[in-house]
């Protein structure tokens, strides 16, 4: 049985990070930018699964959420070149995106007004995974919303 792994992607540098980190993915698994599988990958036993997760459509949609306090980055993954391959429910935006301004106490002061939110994507991501191994967590230390 697959052991599935969920991607949390935070703030600007973890949701950059974890862009590239699904494009090497794809390109890895045979799978293109809007999640359809590539002809060459149908064969053989390597384990999409543990990653993505296979939509009724054969689209397979990444495990992982994106979340960041000001829209730039996100609208970017948005309107990129695999704007069709993540689940628009698993992304977040605050609301007034304006972002943590690269200030850890701004981040930690809207990520506990937000948490509540945040943490409800995370349990419906989780609850879709019949045997959760664990989470990979893409963001930067050095102060904002992925710190």
């Amino acid at each position: 049985m697959p052991r599935e792994i969920i991607t949390l992607q935070v703030g600007q540098c973890g949701n950059q990070v974890g862009t590239e980190f699904w494009k090497r993915l794809c390109l890895e698994h045979g799978i293109a930018s809007d999640g359809i599988i590539q002809d060459f990958a149908t064969e053989g036993v390597d384990r999409k699964d543990v990653f993505f997760y296979q939509a009724d459509d054969e689209h397979y949609i990444p495990r992982a959420i994106l979340l960041d306090l000001e829209p730039r980055v996100i609208n970017s993954i948005r309107s990129g070149e695999y704007k069709d391959l993540y689940n628009h429910e698993n992304i977040y935006v605050h609301k007034e995106g304006g972002g943590a301004g690269n200030n850890w106490a701004m981040g930690w002061e809207l990520a506990d007004q937000i948490s509540d939110e945040v943490l409800e994507i995370v349990d419906r991501e989780a609850d879709g995974s019949d045997s959760l191994e664990g989470f990979v967590l893409c963001h930067s230390i050095a102060g904002g919303t992925g710190s």
